[in-house]
Order: C-alpha cells, then structure tokens, then sequence
C-alpha cells in the first residue's frame, strides 16, 4: 500500500510515496478543500456548487463541477487509500482520518487531555500536535466559507499551546515561554490565561513589578472593556506574587 499523507495546515498537499501530487486549479483545489473538511461523509452536490464558486455559480455549473470532479478523482487515484466516489445526492471522499493531519492534530490533543497524571505522555502528544501545524489552514485555498474554521482551529492550536505551557510551567521549565507568551499577550489583550502564565513567569525571573503591572493594565481593560474584574484565579496569583511569593 502506499503511504499517503493529507496535509491542511498550511497549504494544502496529498503527498503519496513522498511524491506531492499536482492539485489542479483554484477550483478544484476548493473542490477538494470542500470534501477534505467533512471526510467521509456525503456533501450534496448544491453545497460543493456553493463552495467551488464561492456562491456564484455559472451557467452549466453541473457539467463544470462533474467535469472538477472527474479531474480530482484522476489525482486521488494515485494512492489506494483515497477514493472519491458518488452517492445519492453529491460526493464523499473515502479516506482514512489518520493520514489527515488535522484529524491526527486533533487526535493527539484528546489523547494528551484523557493522559491524568502522566505529564509525560501529554506533552508528548501535545508536542506531535503542534509539529503539525505549517500554518493557517487551508491557507492556499480562496474560500470566504474556510473562515470559520481557520478561526476554530486557532482557538485549538492556541489551546494546546497553553496546555503544553502549562505542563512546562509545572516542571520548571519557563524562560522559553517568555517570548511566546508576549506574543499571545499582545494577540489576546483580556485572555486570563495567557496573563496568569506570563505573570508567573515574569516573577520567576525576578521580574515581580512587570507582573503587577500586566495585572493592573489586564484589571483596567477588563474593567472598562466588558465591566468585569479578573476572575478569582488570576486575582489570587496576583495576591501571591504581591506578597513575594512566586508561583
């Protein structure tokens, strides 16, 4: 059998054999995001017209998207573990979930987070997720309807990253996260999370008044941008590192 890898994160390639196969046009490439994004189930035919013209489909658009389809099973045929096949209502592509890194990225998260206690084996998973990630996903592919999962799939990579900074913070591990954690800071002003990290790793560092100060710039914007105070976790690390008690 050939070995076939379907990768999404970032631009979008079917390598079989470690050879990259010729995708086709922008068409047929969104034709192949479409089924790539609900593996294994049927997408009617009217859903795939909508997506492969990105809601503006020509004259004769059936023949035009039998015509994508064929060309499509043409590249796929190339691996036996890909198989593009016609229903009652539209088309599936047939594939194992494993050779699509976006199901093994998943995967790998749900894998770490059901470890417990073994710190170990989570942030090895955590770690093979996170190597998977080239980028935005799907980024090749001109589709407005691909938004909504570009921007699910940041919240899950964005999860996953804390996860894994989380198990490193608990090990001691911490003057790595720094420049991350500035990062995502800087991304996601009012994120408790990503403050409650930084804090703790600035005071690591001797760092205490930067803490405080990201705790009092975090409370105003809070404040004065949804008209809460920091929840009972961040205001209690806040508590403990003004006392000289670093977490």
């Amino acid at each position: 059998m050939c070995g076939t890898e379907v990768r999404v994160l970032g631009e979008v390639e079917i390598r079989v054999g470690g050879r990259i196969l010729a995708l086709g046009p922008p068409r047929q490439r969104r034709l192949l995001a479409a089924l790539l994004i609900q593996p294994n189930v049927q997408i009617s035919t009217g859903e795939l017209i909508s997506r492969v013209w990105n809601g503006s489909p020509p004259a004769r658009v059936h023949n035009a998207l039998y015509s994508y389809v064929s060309r499509l099973r043409g590249v796929v045929q190339s691996s036996d573990r890909l198989v593009l096949t016609r229903g009652h209502r539209g088309y599936v592509l047939v594939v194992d979930e494993n050779d699509i890194d976006l199901c093994r990225f998943r995967g790998l998260v749900s894998r770490a987070r059901q470890s417990g206690t073994d710190r170990r084996r989570a942030k090895q998973a955590y770690e093979k997720a996170l190597a998977l990630c080239r980028g935005v996903p799907f980024v090749d592919v001109d589709a407005a309807w691909l938004v909504e999962l570009r921007a699910r799939f940041a919240a899950e990579r964005l999860g996953a990253e804390l996860d894994l900074f989380d198990l490193r913070l608990r090990e001691g591990n911490s003057s790595e996260l720094l420049g991350p954690l500035n990062h995502y800071a800087a991304e996601h002003p009012l994120d408790e999370r990503i403050a409650a990290q930084l804090m703790t790793v600035l005071c690591r560092h001797g760092r205490q008044a930067d803490a405080l100060r990201r705790y009092a710039g975090l409370s105003r914007r809070l404040r004065n941008e949804l008209g809460v105070d920091p929840g009972a976790r961040l205001a209690e690390l806040h508590g403990r590192i003004l006392s000289g008690a670093c977490p």
